[in-house]
């Protein structure tokens, strides 16, 4: 029996569940927390400013965000760094962010509770 196309990306894709453009979904390095990451604008500009919303789950209240992002192909990282506020709703608010350069980025999102720290990283290509 042969799936159609369609049917089988709607398989990978989880059972049809979209998210809007500019938002991506990833776990930390450990499995400890959740994020959702949505980029504004939708699409990541190159060399101008961009900001991200960021809903962390679990998320409790002594919870700290930091979001860096660097190119391992070029051994560099931004020339700026972001400021990360938390919102009355418990969601952060990363701000200033500026990819510079076209290519692969990775968006780092260090996720720190007491001792324990984990990394979300997403791949990101800017053409």
């Amino acid at each position: 029996m042969r799936i159609p196309a369609l049917a089988a990306l709607l398989l990978l894709a989880g059972c049809g569940r979209s998210d809007p453009p500019g938002v991506r979904r990833v776990e930390s390095n450990a499995g400890g927390y959740r994020v959702r990451v949505e980029s504004v604008p939708a699409e990541i500009p190159l060399n101008e400013p961009f900001s991200l919303r960021l809903r962390v789950e679990p998320s409790p209240p002594e919870l700290r965000v930091d979001v860096d992002a660097r190119m391992p192909e070029h051994f560099h990282g931004m020339n700026r760094i972001p400021r990360v506020t938390r919102a009355p709703d418990g969601s952060f608010f990363a701000e200033g962010l500026l990819f510079h350069m076209p290519g692969l980025w990775e968006l780092h999102i260090d996720l720190h509770q007491g001792p324990r720290s984990e990394r979300a990283q997403l791949d990101v290509t800017l053409k």
